[in-house]
């Protein structure tokens, strides 16, 4: 273990090929999480209007059949749903969102233009006033920059998380000091994170290096990590929900 590592237990993250753009299964982030010893894997694929329809919500809905336990690896149930409006709306409904276990919601560019401050905080504020949202996804991207201290201050009011996303840093360019903003106002203000890889492919799993740096640089305390170990994000999820992601 390195000096810039924090102990990370599950992955918040993680695409399979029910998105277009991925390229692994379940059972292949499953075995592959085993193998480095990764506890546990939140399956987050996009919801559909980032890709025409792909995957269709019945997806999201039939996620329940999933084992448990997949070569030991505990899988919980998730999405990373996409915010097309500046009110912060998501496109899955409550209904299609009602079984799952772990919900980021994200901006992307291609179901939502870039706007003013303004309308990108409000976007993110919408957002966490979902009941099904429970984690903001790469808010430090340079492309939708909002009032931060905004939305990290009622992240923590609602009890909701903000994602340290290692391709932030990796692959959108300008994010860096976004990001780092965003993990010292997470420390300031006692809101919890969790860091993740969003593995697009499963030898990316554990890949957290840049977030990391991140969090080294705000020196960001361990205890506020929410998947530093299984059992506190199994705590956080039955904060959240009345689902024990412990049972079947």
């Amino acid at each position: 273990m390195n000096e810039l590592q924090y102990p990370i237990e599950v992955e918040t993250h993680a695409h399979t090929i029910a998105t277009a753009h991925a390229y692994s299964t379940v059972t292949e982030l499953c075995s592959y999480a085993a193998a480095i010893g990764v506890k546990g894997v939140c399956v987050t694929d996009h919801g559909p209007i980032l890709e025409n329809g792909v995957p269709h919500p019945f997806h999201f809905v039939n996620l329940k059949i999933l084992p448990r336990r997949i070569h030991g690896v505990l899988l919980i149930r998730g999405a990373e749903l996409n915010l097309y409006d500046y009110e912060g709306n998501v496109d899955l409904t409550p209904e299609q969102t009602a079984d799952l276990e772990w919900v980021i919601a994200s901006i992307h560019t291609p179901c939502l233009k870039p706007g003013t401050l303004l309308e990108i905080t409000q976007t993110y504020l919408g957002a966490l006033h979902n009941p099904a949202v429970d984690c903001l996804g790469h808010i430090g991207q340079a492309r939708y920059p909002c009032d931060y201290e905004a939305v990290v201050q009622e992240a923590g009011r609602l009890g909701k998380i903000i994602e340290i996303n290692n391709n932030s840093a990796r692959m959108r360019k300008g994010s860096w000091e976004n990001c780092v903003n965003v993990a010292k106002l997470c420390k300031r203000y006692g809101v919890r994170v969790c860091v993740s890889t969003d593995a697009h492919y499963h030898t990316l799993l554990g890949e957290w290096e840049s977030a990391f740096s991140i969090l080294k640089e705000a020196d960001f305390p361990e205890e506020l990590i929410v998947n530093r170990n299984i059992n506190a994000f199994h705590d956080y999820i039955l904060e959240r929900k009345t689902i024990d992601i412990f049972e079947g």
